[in-house]
């Protein structure tokens, strides 16, 4: 029995590594057709070139591993089918359970190796895939610069900063205001300074004063020519250049979130992200518990064809559905932990029926 499992493995395995590849190279080809022109009017060197389509690669691997997964499921379980080799194992007392359990084992494998994808290596190649393209290629000033002019941000303490300047190489500011709220919003304290340098690890103001209040207008003013002020802001954190989603692991888009919390922003739309981002690769299991009955009851009524036919029409379907539950969460007529994981949920739930009712003739039970 163990052996017949490893049999199912290894064949499994196999076809979908080559299906895996297809993809992304059919995915790959497409691509460097439509975005060629852009590298020959820059008249990029062939390295770029190359060095984007290979930081690419775990980006579409990203995307690709559902689809693959789905394939390969239908092509081997069709292929043990064709060759009554499914029939045999059930002879020799194998349930279809027992058959397809390394196909649901390995799928959740690949589930795994691309969440640690997304949190070790796709950021980097991301990261240096847009660079090349969208600062070399398509030289966007905007991509990766620090912003360094008329700074607004609410720090994770709850003051509310105004820097006209920010100097990243000196780590000094110019022209600060920072305003502190009380309990009811209303300002109770102004830092006002001409600027401020970072050192011994706080900043220190120069020529500046603070002023207090109260109900009845200005409590007091304090001027003062050096004064350190405690502040969580650090000249790291400002000089933190703007990352696009795709360039941040999900440990950082997390602590993102955290910190924009604090800072009172909203952050609907960035939990979305973050639960797509790990929802997304979980389809490779849902995919595969579809396709296992799918597969077994499509190639009694038909050959291969037929089975991918059936299994890809379900693919487009959950797909269709994914992309519509998202939109909704992102319109905010979902919530993001609904918007991403319902589909997965829904269709996981269909999965089962389909396995629990395999003994069925019909190619799709009702």
């Amino acid at each position: 029995m163990t052996m017949l499992k490893r049999y199912v493995l290894s064949q499994f395995v196999k076809v979908y590594l080559l299906t895996a590849s297809g993809l992304i190279g059919i995915f790959l080809i497409v691509d460097f057709f439509e975005r060629i022109d852009e590298f020959l009017v820059k008249d990029a060197p062939m390295i770029d070139l190359i060095s984007y389509y290979i930081f690419k690669i775990p980006f579409i691997a990203f995307y690709m591993a559902p689809q693959g997964v789905l394939l390969a499921t239908v092509i081997t379980l069709a292929s043990l089918s064709q060759k009554n080799e499914l029939t045999a194992m059930k002879a020799c007392g194998i349930s279809i359970t027992g058959i397809t359990f390394p196909i649901i084992g390995a799928s959740l494998v690949v589930t795994l190796l691309i969440l640690a994808s997304s949190e070790f290596l796709s950021p980097i190649t991301n990261q240096k895939m847009n660079y090349i393209f969208i600062k070399k290629i398509r030289t966007e000033p905007s991509y990766g610069k620090v912003p360094t002019e008329n700074l607004w941000f609410k720090s994770i303490n709850g003051d509310i900063w105004n820097v006209n300047y920010f100097d990243p190489y000196t780590s000094e500011l110019a022209g600060i205001i920072i305003l502190k709220p009380g309990e009811d919003n209303s300002i109770i304290q102004r830092i006002d300074a001409r600027k401020a340098v970072w050192s011994i690890n706080k900043w220190e103001f120069i020529d500046g004063y603070i002023r207090k209040f109260d109900k009845g207008g200005i409590k007091s003013t304090q001027y003062f020519e050096r004064k350190f002020f405690d502040t969580p802001e650090t000249p790291k954190k400002l000089s933190a250049a703007r990352r696009r989603p795709e360039e941040m692991s999900l440990s950082e888009l997390y602590q993102q979130i955290q910190i924009q919390k604090l800072e009172g922003k909203d952050t609907s739309m960035k939990w979305i992200e973050l639960h797509r981002n790990i929802s997304y690769p979980f389809i490779s299991v849902v995919m595969a518990l579809l396709a296992i009955p799918l597969s077994i009851r499509s190639s009694r009524h038909g050959g291969l064809l037929f089975c991918a036919g059936i299994n890809i029409s379900m693919g487009f379907i959950f797909s269709f559905i994914y992309a519509m539950s998202i939109s909704l969460g992102k319109g905010g007529t979902f919530d993001p932990i609904l918007a991403a994981w319902g589909p997965n949920l829904l269709f996981t739930v269909l999965g089962f029926y389909l396995l629990l009712t395999m003994d069925s003739e019909k190619a799709f039970p009702i």
